[in-house]
């Protein structure tokens, strides 16, 4: 497989549609909005969280990874910390399997690919979002498989002005960073186009992050039809320096004693990709609307792992398109007012995975993988306003799936599975400001084509779906000082899929797991210009049956909570201070919960921005306490000692930015 130079083609693909267009819509008015429902669904019962692209820019984050991880219910999760790189996010508590149960979309279409890989979320600019939407136990119905923990929907703004904005930065860990983003925009038409580049040596040895990404999103709107398109691509070269060991038996702590250093000092891998969304929304009357939505995503990913068997390096390709008509519209029934989606799904995604002994050998690799997956499905989703205070919502889909695998060291298979999923729920209001909500959903998921084929092992083993009850209930309210949001949830899953670390493989789990939690999501003006925002999440994660009954899932914390403040000393001059906690949770892999904890931690954050005119500077310090910390770790035993293997996340560091908006 030759190496296709995706990101030169895209960039020219992004300068070339800069000049295209845009709806005008009000931006003051926030709205929970599931995307595939064009009607207002502020009566979503389900515990949905709305940030805004206000919110967003007040917070002291980096990227959209630091950005949800500030939301109860929702843990970002990070190998290196710098970048996004590798991040994963996980609602509901699935720990290791979290990115192939978040389904993760971009103003309704699916991010999320075919194989194992986290979504690249550093590919998406904070400066394009107009809100996200964090719809938890929800979503399957409308996006179709995946959506077993709940759904995150990125949406991008419905109208840029005439802008253009320039940011440099730098700081510690030998890292630059440069943004460039364009806006312009009229009543008919609007558009936006933003290019990032990002180096750094990172925090430890054989670390070095060199991201680079565009964006552009346009949209042009007619009398009776809007026509957007969304381009995205992104290249990214990360050295891999393993986990840091902890032998307790031999008194070997590299984690404390040398967290800097690299444990696999030639490792790397690369990734590039290129994402293209077009779509349309024409009216077919004064009540019926028709969605036209399609999009076409290539990706291409290297590795290089030394001494890793016989198998040391590869290269994987994934070429695939979709297809996504709907209609949306209303209907009034005497005084019951319903908003109905009536849609279609279709994905075709084709996956190639050769691996060698080395580059050198790669002309002849060891091991050649083939697969595709094709998806198709449809559904129809209500939103009926049976009273002035109860809304009901509804809806149903089905799916079929086919996958296809092939190896060089084991013979076609084929697997064919058709997924029911439903959903419906009730909102009441008894005040203006107050309403109550109880949803209950059936989800569904395939295993992913990395979960199915062992390309070290040359193996095929089909997985059976993994389906899910999903139960949420709690209430919601606001006044003009506050908006807060308490949800709970229960959920049981059967089959679900796992890694299993004494076959070195994926398996459908023969007993039930189930999840229950409480979170709360709170955002406060406390005073003129002084915000307090205060989410946490107490929640359970077990397996129910077999020989682990009772046992906590690796890898999810039972408590965490997040706390920030904001306050505008001046008129130029703003600060922002949050901090995090992350409970202690059992190693991945340790399903018998027979050994030690990976520890809880905090983690604070201080911001600070003065404005001149049209420039801003901005400092922030990251990690304040400068703690030793990890999101990830495994464990295993080498025949004589419980060893755990874990990712330092970085010490203290230091980031300053300039920029200019006009």
């Amino acid at each position: 497989m030759r190496r296709a130079h995706l990101f030169p083609a895209a960039m020219l693909l992004t300068l070339a549609v800069a000049p295209l267009a845009s709806t005008a819509s009000d931006l003051d008015t926030v709205h929970v909005t599931a995307s595939r429902t064009s009607h207002l669904t502020d009566a979503l019962p389900v515990g949905a969280v709305v940030l805004t692209a206000e919110d967003i820019r007040r917070m002291p984050v980096r990227s959209l990874a630091d950005v949800l991880d500030t939301v109860g219910g929702v843990r970002a999760s990070r190998l290196y910390g710098l970048g996004d790189s590798a991040s994963t996010i996980d609602l509901m508590g699935f720990g290791a399997s979290a990115t192939q149960n978040t389904l993760v979309l971009l103003n309704g279409r699916r991010l999320n690919d075919i194989d194992m890989a986290s979504v690249d979320f550093s590919a998406i600019p904070l400066a394009a979002i107009e809100r996200i939407e964090i719809l938890p136990g929800s979503g399957g119905v409308l996006y179709g498989s995946g959506a077993s923990g709940g759904a995150i929907n990125i949406v991008t703004r419905e109208r840029y002005d005439d802008s253009l904005g320039v940011e440099l930065g730098g700081g510690s860990f030998n890292t630059r960073s440069g943004n460039l983003w364009g806006t312009l925009g009229d009543d008919q038409t609007s558009a936006l186009l933003s290019l990032r580049a990002l180096n750094s040596d990172g925090y430890r040895d054989n670390n070095a992050l060199r991201q680079r990404n565009a964006f552009a999103d346009l949209r042009h709107r007619e009398a009776r039809s809007t026509w957007y398109l969304s381009v995205q691509a992104d290249r990214e070269e990360l050295g891999l320096p393993g986990a840091r060991l902890i032998n307790p038996g031999t008194g070997l702590n590299e984690f404390r004693d040398d967290p800097r250093g690299a444990q696999t000092p030639n490792d790397y891998a690369e990734r590039e990709g290129v994402t293209v969304m077009p779509g349309a929304a024409i009216a077919l009357g004064q009540q019926v609307t028709l969605h036209l939505d399609t999009g076409v995503r290539r990706k291409w990913q290297t590795f290089f792992q030394d001494g890793f068997g016989s198998l040391s390096y590869g290269e994987t390709e994934i070429r695939g398109y979709s297809l996504n008509p709907r209609l949306q519209g209303h209907l009034d029934l005497g005084s019951v007012q319903t908003h109905w989606t009536l849609g279609a799904d279709y994905q075709d995604s084709d996956y190639q995975a050769d691996r060698a002994v080395s580059q050198a050998a790669f002309p002849d690799p060891n091991e050649r993988v083939t697969a595709g997956q094709r998806q198709s499905g449809y559904y129809l989703f209500l939103s009926s306003a049976l009273t002035e205070r109860l809304t009901a919502t509804a809806g149903a889909r089905q799916e079929r799936v086919r996958q296809r695998f092939d190896t060089s060291a084991a013979p076609t298979e084929r697997r064919e599975d058709d997924l029911e999923m439903y959903e419906g729920g009730l909102v009441f209001s008894p005040l203006d400001h107050f309403s109550l909500f109880a949803n209950a959903a059936r989800t569904a998921r395939v295993a992913t084509l990395d979960e199915v084929v062992s390309v070290f092992a040359g193996s095929i083993d089909p997985l059976s779906p993994q389906t899910g009850e999903v139960y949420t209930s709690g209430m919601r309210w606001h006044d003009g000082r506050q908006r807060s949001m308490l949800t709970y949830w229960y959920a049981r899953f059967d089959d679900e899929i796992i890694y299993d670390p004494v076959t070195f493989s994926n398996t459908n789990l023969d007993d039930r797991t189930r999840r229950r939690g409480v979170t709360l999501n709170s955002r406060w003006r406390l005073e003129e210009g002084l915000w307090m925002t205060f989410n946490a999440t107490l929640q359970n994660a077990q397996f129910a049956d077999g020989p682990f009954s009772n046992n906590q899932i690796p890898d999810v914390p039972r408590r965490s909570g997040y706390l920030q403040v904001d306050w505008e000393a001046l008129p130029w001059l703003t600060f922002s201070g949050a901090q995090r906690y992350t409970g202690s949770r059992f190693y991945s892999e340790d399903n018998a919960n027979s050994s030690q904890r990976q520890p809880s931690y905090r983690w604070t954050d201080l911001s600070a921005t003065a404005r001149y005119r049209h420039a801003y500077l901005r400092a922030t310090v990251h990690n304040l306490q400068d703690r030793r910390v990890s999101d990830r770790g495994f464990f295993f035993n080498d025949g004589t000692n419980d060893v755990f293997g874990t990712y330092p996340l970085p010490g203290r560091y230091y980031l300053v930015s300039l920029g200019a908006e006009f």
